[in-house]
């Protein structure tokens, strides 16, 4: 009797610690997964910039890229010395 009571408590401490083991596995991959996904929304944040067109030729470019004069931005010098031309004709 005393053997099949040492059995049971065997038994029910490796079910114990599997279940302890489960539950430690699948918190590290929930950690996982939010840590990848909080990475991504933060790399989507940086590579989301306001894209602007050129005030000459329409090109979108990034607004940090832009050569900005007065209200306008422009894509190079050559299109704001020719748009600073146009409007001063």
């Amino acid at each position: 009797m005393s053997l099949l009571i040492v059995r049971l408590v065997v038994f029910v401490l490796l079910f114990w610690a599997g279940w302890r083991l489960w539950q430690f596995w699948l918190q590290q991959q929930n950690n996982r997964l939010d840590q990848n996904n909080s990475r991504d929304q933060k790399l989507e944040s940086e590579d989301s910039e306001t894209m602007i067109p050129c005030a000459q030729c329409g090109v979108h470019l990034p607004k940090n890229s832009a050569i900005e004069s007065g209200q306008h931005y422009f894509c190079c010098r050559e299109h704001q010395e020719a748009f600073d031309k146009e409007d001063k004709e």
